[in-house]
């Protein structure tokens, strides 16, 4: 056996993806992962659907898709990997197989070593595989295995960018559009490939800006706007078949207008949401991409100190009350309330929705959508929900006087209310809460908790390395002198940004009879944030220091985003 060979973890030829669907129930209930009546109800399930139990267990939102994953890796000897950390895999490996058969079979070859192949496995027969790569090339295999949403992205992203050049063919319908003078090529390739370049980049808002010789184009990545390309004024048309697809009125340059359209990009469904303003150089438009599927784990995923999760956790298994989360727009309210909402127990618990737009699919959960041309909003679907029986309601927004009364109604004869409101502390709550007609009183009956945050970016895992804290930066983390933190170095991964992904950094309020009070007496902000150190307050900027000490952010980052940091 060589070096390379011995040094090469062997996978169990033989090993079944779910290594028993009994095995893997009992195991998940030994590790508190499900309880007895989550797994009954898998396994009734399994006895009509005839599907493996890892995959009704994620799909009916019973457990989470990535301790499911872990587990049936560890019980079937193979290591788990993040999908996201993973380098780009070896073109000349990807040039083995192909896209179809990759999907088909749920892997995807990374690199080779020595005479051993990396495959990583999404929802896959490790037999099948090993004997398929075995063939196609003579290589055994080192098996990791990932997340199965992640991986089965990962497969149509790879092979999609690696035949479709996404930069060459935008430059390419540029240049083809710009010396269409008759007209005679519709702008639908440009969208397209403008779309498929906006989703492998990771953008969550696509801004077109005019000015007087030109439009460019920016995305934004991680929360800040990155300049892309620009294009000729020529292809203004873009902007009108933009209009036409969101069902815009393409005659109309004088005022705003809203709109929207829905676009597949890689076999995944995108709602985009268009706006566009009147500038004084032309119309700008804004286009903001939404997954109609996303995959969304619990708190800790989003990244919640583990802490903070246990204390999450009690709080969202209360039987009635209300808790926010609350922050600026793009702070990722929406996602952590609906991962608060996976951590319930959605077999035991009716849990209805009203949003706007549903973002997330959770399942088990009953889900409606604001209609103002019908006349649903949310404040009216809070007074038909009460007819329901629920237990746990999930509501988008607190916007008006109407729908916060509701909710704290709502709350008041016994529901588990979440929701979201705009300020920026969670002292701001009750200020902003009572303009709106509520009582201090009633606010004092029924908070349970604040939750506000902030979106960070995170350091690039493709190009991080060690650096040691500045003086400031010791005095403020209170860290010993000669500490490190990380920074990125700037790589193609992450555009030369040092940054890649986003996490949380937050304040949780919990209200305790003393803070209840306080908020009954009417106390002032000062007062109240004194009564909450009481209650165990966990404050911005002491999340914001265990970031950086962990070398998960940078302390200039936290300034940006946060406002606290180092003295200047």
């Amino acid at each position: 056996m060589s070096t390379t060979e011995a040094a090469l973890p062997r996978t169990p030829p033989h090993a079944a993806p779910e290594g028993g669907g009994a095995r893997l129930g009992e195991r998940m209930l030994d590790r508190g992962m499900i309880d007895a009546t989550q797994l009954q109800y898998a396994l009734q399930k399994n006895e009509v659907e005839k599907q493996r139990l890892g995959r009704i267990l994620i799909r009916h939102g019973l457990a989470n898709e990535s301790d499911i994953v872990q587990t049936l890796a560890e019980m079937n000897g193979i290591d788990f990997v993040q999908v996201d950390t993973l380098p780009q895999a070896d073109p000349q490996v990807l040039a083995m197989f192909n896209r179809e058969l990759c999907q088909l079979r749920q892997f995807l070859p990374l690199r080779r070593t020595g005479d051993a192949l990396e495959v990583l496995l999404g929802d896959a027969d490790t037999a099948a595989v090993q004997q398929l790569v075995l063939q196609r090339c003579g290589l055994r295999c080192r098996f990791v295995q990932g997340e199965y949403g992640k991986v089965a992205r990962l497969i149509r992203h790879t092979y999609y960018f690696a035949q479709n050049p996404v930069e060459s063919l935008l430059e390419r319908e540029i240049k083809r559009l710009s010396v269409d003078n008759d007209h005679a090529y519709s702008p639908e390739k440009l969208l397209d490939y403008l779309l498929h370049y906006a989703v492998r980049e990771r953008t969550t808002d696509i801004h077109i800006a005019p000015s007087d010789d030109s439009l460019h184009v920016l995305f934004r990545v991680d929360g800040v706007l990155r300049p892309m390309f620009a294009m000729p004024n020529s292809l203004h048309r873009l902007l009108g078949y933009i209009k036409l697809e969101a069902e815009m009125d393409i005659s109309e340059q004088r005022r705003p207008q809203d709109g929207s359209f829905r676009a597949t990009v890689l076999d995944s469904a995108l709602t985009v949401r268009v706006s566009t303003i009147i500038t004084d150089a032309g119309e700008r438009t804004v286009l903001r991409l939404l997954p109609e599927h996303s995959d969304l784990a619990g708190l800790k995923e989003l990244g919640f100190f583990p802490e903070d999760v246990v204390v999450l956790e009690r709080l969202f298994a209360k039987p009635a009350g209300l808790v926010l989360i609350t922050g600026p727009t793009g702070s990722g309210k929406s996602s952590s309330l609906h991962a608060a909402l996976r951590m319930q127990s959605l077999i035991e618990r009716n849990v209805l929705t009203v949003e706007d737009p549903i973002e997330y699919r959770v399942p088990g959960a009953g889900q409606t959508e604001v209609n103002r041309r019908a006349g649903y909003e949310f404040g009216s679907a809070l007074r038909h929900f009460l007819r329901h029986d629920p237990d746990v309601i999930l509501l988008g927004e607190m916007r008006d006087a109407e729908t916060a009364q509701a909710a704290l109604e709502a709350a008041a004869t016994g529901h588990l209310v979440l929701s979201t409101l705009h300020v920026t502390t969670v002292f701001g709550v009750v200020p902003r809460l009572r303009p709106l007609g509520i009582e201090a009183q009633v606010i004092a009956d029924n908070l349970l908790a604040v939750v506000n945050q902030r979106l960070v970016r995170q350091n690039c895992p493709f190009c991080s390395v060690e650096v040691p804290f500045t003086d400031k930066e010791i005095a403020w983390l209170g860290v010993a002198p000669g500490a490190r933190g990380k920074r990125g170095a700037g790589c193609e991964r992450c555009r030369g940004s040092s940054f890649y992904g986003r996490l949380p950094v937050y304040d949780i309020m919990l209200v305790d009879e003393a803070l209840a009070n306080g908020i009954a007496d009417d106390a002032g902000r000062e007062a109240l944030r004194n009564l909450a150190m009481g209650a165990g307050f966990r404050g911005i900027e002491d999340v914001a220091k265990a970031r950086v000490i962990a070398g998960q952010t940078t302390s200039e980052e936290i300034m940006r985003v946060a406002g606290v940091g180092p003295a200047p």
